[in-house]
């Protein structure tokens, strides 16, 4: 009679491991799919903040999430400095020109409209030949 409890102890422990195991493999897919995610965005990010911003030396990227609505957003600052934080969301398949930042770092905008990281590339493009 007392392997039964034994038993029930066993099983219970063993689904009980199953689950775990499978909720932080489903969290480092995730984990995995928002740095690739991030690696890919990250470049058009940066070339878009200094292209049409001064003063930005450096771009520090903290966060890769999404929305409620499943937009997904980049969070991070520039030059080393955490109040001078920025989110970036994706609308389409690639970052183009959704930024939010603080008021200080909108002053040191350089044209009075900014460029779409396409826009970038183009004039890019266009020099280069």
């Amino acid at each position: 009679m007392k392997k039964q409890p034994i038993f029930v102890v066993s099983i219970l422990i063993i689904i009980l491991s199953c689950f775990i195991g499978y909720v932080l493999w489903k969290k480092h897919e995730i984990h995995l799919a928002n740095e690739a995610f991030l690696k890919q965005e990250a470049p058009r990010i940066k070339k878009y903040l200094k292209y049409n911003y001064n003063h930005i030396e450096k771009v520090t990227f903290t966060k890769v999430d999404y929305t409620g609505m499943g937009t997904p957003y980049i969070e991070g600052y520039v030059n080393g400095d955490k109040d001078l934080y920025f989110t970036t969301s994706i609308y389409n398949d690639h970052f183009e020109k959704n930024v939010g930042m603080p008021i200080e770092m909108y002053e040191w905008a350089k044209y009075p409209v900014d460029k779409t990281v396409t826009e970038i590339q183009k004039e890019e493009n266009s020099k280069k030949q």
